[in-house]
C-alpha cells in the first residue's frame, strides 16, 4: 500500500501515463510540490499532439498496448511516446511500428491536394532518437522505441509505395518549409478539430488510463461529427476483458474528469448495460462535455467488455497475444477510489491534498 504523498502521486502518474515506476518516481521527486505532473502544453505543442492523436486513433496493425503506446511522458513544451517493439502474436511480420507510423504521421498530398498524416510534421534523428517536429515551432514529439535506421528505411519504403498511388511526400519535397498543400493548416480555424485540440491532446497525455478497465484487447478512436458549439465529437471504444463492470467504466470516467489530473470535462450522459447477461450487449456509453464554454468538444467513451463465449474465442484465437495483454492490466488500488470519492465522483476518503 502506498502511504506517502510522493508514492501516491507516483502511482497516479503511472496510472494516467503508463510510465514505469522508476521513471514516474523520478518525475515526482524532481517536481515542485503541488505542481501539475500532466501539465497543459503550449499552444503549438497542443496542436501537434492533437494531430498525432488523430493519426494514432485507429491503428492499422495489431498491437498489444492500447494504440501501441507503452507510456507517454508529458512536459509543457514536449511529449515523449514510447511505442511497443514486441510483435507477439502479430501474424504479418511486415506489420511493424515503424512502417505504420511512417504512413500515418508523415504528411502526403494526393492529386487533389488532400493531406494524409500530420500537416507540417517533419522527423529528425537527434541523439539517437526519432523526433517529430512541427515546422516553424518548438513543438516536438519524441517517438521512443524506434530504431533510427529502421525508421528511415520505413519512411523510404512508404514514400515509394505511396508514390505509386500518386501521393506526394510533403516532408520530402519541402523538408524545411510548408508544402503548398499543407499551408491551409498553418493557421488552424477556431472551430472544428482545432477548437477541440485540447481534448485529443489531453487524451494522448493520459493514454495509460484505458488499462485501468482490465485486460486491454483493443482501442480505437475516431471523429464522429461537429458539435453546434464549434468543436468536434471524439469517440473512443476501449475493448477489454476481466473488467469490473459499471465500477470499472465509472472509475475511468471519474479519472478522466478528476481535477488536477484529468481533463476539464463533466459527465453529460451515461448508458450502462453491465446488468445484462453476457453476450446480450457488451457496450456501455458515457458522454463527457467540456466544463468551459471556450473549450468546445465532446468525448464519447464506449467501453466494451468481452465476456463469456466472445472472450473465450479471443483467448483461443491468439493465446500468445492475449497472454501478453494480460500483463498490462493496471487495477487501481483501493485508495484511488477513495481519492476519487473525495472529488465527488460516483465511484466509491483520502483527503484531496494527499496526492495533489
Amino acid at each position: 500500500m502506498k502511504t506517502t504523498v510522493i508514492e501516491r502521486r507516483t502511482e497516479l502518474l503511472r496510472l494516467y501515463t503508463g510510465l514505469p515506476w522508476k521513471k514516474a518516481l523520478l518525475r515526482v521527486e524532481t517536481a515542485d510540490p503541488g505542481s501539475l505532473l500532466i501539465p497543459q502544453p503550449s499552444a503549438d505543442q497542443l496542436l501537434l499532439e492533437s494531430r498525432v492523436m488523430a493519426a494514432l486513433a485507429w491503428r492499422q496493425i495489431a498491437t498489444v498496448h492500447p494504440w501501441g503506446i507503452k507510456y507517454v511522458d508529458p512536459r509543457p513544451d514536449r511529449l515523449a511516446i514510447e511505442f511497443e517493439t514486441d510483435v507477439v502474436g502479430r501474424r504479418d511480420p511486415q506489420e511493424t511500428q515503424a512502417r505504420d507510423l511512417a504512413e500515418v504521421l508523415l504528411p502526403r498530398a494526393d492529386e487533389y491536394g488532400e493531406i494524409t498524416g500530420v500537416p507540417g510534421a517533419r522527423t529528425h534523428v537527434e541523439n539517437g532518437q526519432v523526433l517529430l517536429r512541427l515546422l516553424g515551432t518548438t513543438a516536438s514529439v519524441t517517438l521512443v522505441g524506434l530504431d533510427p535506421a529502421e525508421w528511415q528505411k520505413a519512411v523510404d519504403d512508404q514514400d515509394h509505395e505511396m508514390s505509386t498511388y500518386g501521393m506526394t511526400p510533403c516532408h520530402r519535397d519541402r523538408p524545411d518549409r510548408w508544402h503548398p498543400a499543407e499551408r491551409p493548416f498553418r493557421r488552424p480555424s477556431s472551430r472544428g478539430a482545432a477548437a477541440s485540440a485540447w481534448l485529443t491532446s489531453g487524451l494522448l497525455r493520459r493514454a495509460g488510463l484505458t488499462r485501468s478497465l482490465g485486460v486491454p484487447l483493443a482501442v480505437t478512436g475516431w471523429l464522429n461529427c461537429r458539435e453546434r458549439e464549434g468543436g468536434e465529437r471524439w469517440i473512443i471504444d476501449p475493448t477489454f476483458a476481466e473488467g469490473r463492470g459499471a465500477t470499472g467504466h465509472r472509475r475511468l470516467t471519474a479519472l478522466l474528469a478528476a481535477p488536477a489530473w484529468g481533463l476539464p470535462v463533466t459527465v453529460a450522459d451515461e448508458y450502462c448495460n453491465c446488468h445484462l447477461p453476457a453476450g446480450y450487449t457488451d457496450q456501455c456509453t458515457t458522454t463527457l462535455g467540456a466544463v468551459r464554454a471556450d473549450q468546445p468538444g465532446v468525448l464519447e467513451v464506449r467501453t466494451i467488455q468481452r465476456r463469456g463465449d466472445r472472450l473465450q474465442r479471443i483467448q483461443q484465437d491468439n493465446p500468445a497475444l492475449y497472454a501478453a495483454q494480460q500483463q498490462l492490466a493496471f487495477p487501481p488500488p483501493a485508495w484511488v477510489d477513495r481519492w476519487l470519492a473525495s472529488w465527488g465522483s460516483t465511484t466509491s476518503g483520502v483527503p484531496a491534498d494527499a496526492v495533489t
